[in-house]
Parts: structure tokens; sequence; C-alpha cells
């Protein structure tokens, strides 16, 4: 009997507590902002940087990059119409 009282007493107070018509709902978060830009943007179609393109110091050190960061199941790098600088009065660096 205690118990059917005890389940009676919980339901009504259960039910007492939920039906407020008052209730808003918290604000929303604001919305994340937007990544920056890279300081060093892709050439256009690719994923080569632009200042690969400007200077033969910033190629070397692309492809440097490239080749300790890739591994066999890395994706491709995508080169589409890009072109490395080249010079033809610079020493060649050592690795």
């Amino acid at each position: 009997m205690h118990k059917h009282l005890l389940v009676l007493g919980a339901a009504a107070l259960l039910t007492a507590c939920g039906s407020g018509d008052d209730y808003s709902a918290p604000p929303m978060p604001p919305a994340p902002a937007p990544a920056p830009a890279p300081a060093d943007p892709p050439q256009p179609g690719s994923q080569v940087p632009s200042s690969a393109a400007a200077s033969a110091s910033a190629a070397t050190a692309f492809v440097r990059s490239s080749a300790a960061s890739s591994s066999e199941a890395a994706e491709p790098l995508e080169l589409g119409e890009a072109q490395l600088a080249s010079s033809d009065s610079t020493e060649p660096e050592e690795p």
C-alpha cells in the first residue's frame, strides 16, 4: 500500500513540475567566425602556395616540407597548372 502511495506521490510531483508555458529555449550561440584566409594562398586549381611561384627558395621550402610530411596513406597533392619558381643565378641549397 505504501508503495502505491509513494508511486502516486512521485507521479503527482513530476507532472506538476513540467508543464509551464512561460519556458523559452536558451538563445542560440553565435555562429563561429569564418576561418581566416591562409597567409600564403594556393595557386588557382592547386595546393601549391603562391610563394612557391614567386621565388626559388620558397619553391625549395615547399618541396622539402611536402616531402617531409608525406606518407603512404596521405592524399595526393593537387598540382593542377601550378608552376614552381626557378633561378639561373642562385646557387643550389644544401639539404
